[in-house]
């Protein structure tokens, strides 16, 4: 007879998952991103500023934890028991409109707080914990930044410098083995749009627009391109 082999032994460490922060976890694209991710086995950080529904939506998904920020106030420092970060996704935005001429400066800068500083700022707080993890940072842009913006001067100079403060992170952080990717995504069925519309004078037409799952699936694809490659920026638009 010959010699028995030992016996298999069970490993006793658990796998550890990949960790995804999602800011604007609540909102109409970051929910979808959200529960994309979840259902692709990522443990969860939520990230945005209304507490009571990032704790409603945490506790309806496994490994799922909450951290309230306020871009558009200090943003707070990064929770202790955070591991480090596979994936970053930036959802949070806010629209406002208004000519040059009759945009206050408090407005500009209310837009410009949410839209860029605030992202910049979460972003450099998380940059060890991505750092250590060779992570993914994906900012969900917008098409605004590749045609005329009358009307909307303040968001789409946000947005556009959104663009370039990525393109700067991913020259930086690219040695470090970080990619990070923007998402341009034309019009999409959520609540902003509704209030796009309302200012432009015209329907809410969400039929004609991408739907948030959508832009979730994008994010997906963004995340699975190989390792030996490196998607930086992804232009997508309604088929109607």
């Amino acid at each position: 007879m010959g010699q028995l082999s030992p016996p298999r032994k069970e490993s006793t460490v658990a796998e550890r998952k990949p960790v995804a922060v999602v800011v604007g976890a609540t909102g109409g694209i970051g929910r979808a991103v959200t529960m994309a991710l979840s259902e692709e086995g990522y443990a969860l950080c939520l990230s945005g500023r209304d507490e009571a529904a990032l704790k409603s939506m945490a506790a309806g998904l496994p490994d799922a934890t909450w951290w309230p920020v306020d871009l558009d106030d200090a943003v707070p420092d990064v929770p202790l028991d955070l591991p480090d970060v596979d994936v970053l996704v930036h959802c949070a935005g806010v629209f406002d409109s208004g000519t040059v001429y009759d945009m206050p400066e408090s407005q500009w800068r209310q837009v410009f707080s949410v839209n860029l500083f605030g992202v910049v700022e979460l972003t450099k707080k998380l940059l060890p914990r991505l750092r250590a993890a060779r992570g993914r940072v994906v900012l969900v842009n917008s098409t605004v930044v590749r045609r005329s913006a009358a009307g909307r001067s303040a968001y789409a100079a946000s947005k556009e410098a959104l663009r370039v403060f990525a393109e700067a992170l991913h020259q930086e952080e690219l040695d470090r083995g970080i990619r990070v990717t923007t998402i341009y995504p034309g019009r999409v069925a959520t609540q902003m749009q509704r209030t796009v519309r309302r200012g432009e004078g015209g329907p809410f037409e969400p039929s004609r627009y991408l739907t948030p799952e959508t832009v979730a699936a994008a994010v997906l694809l963004v995340l699975a391109t190989p390792p030996d490659g490196h998607l930086t920026e992804f232009v997508l638009k309604p088929a109607r």
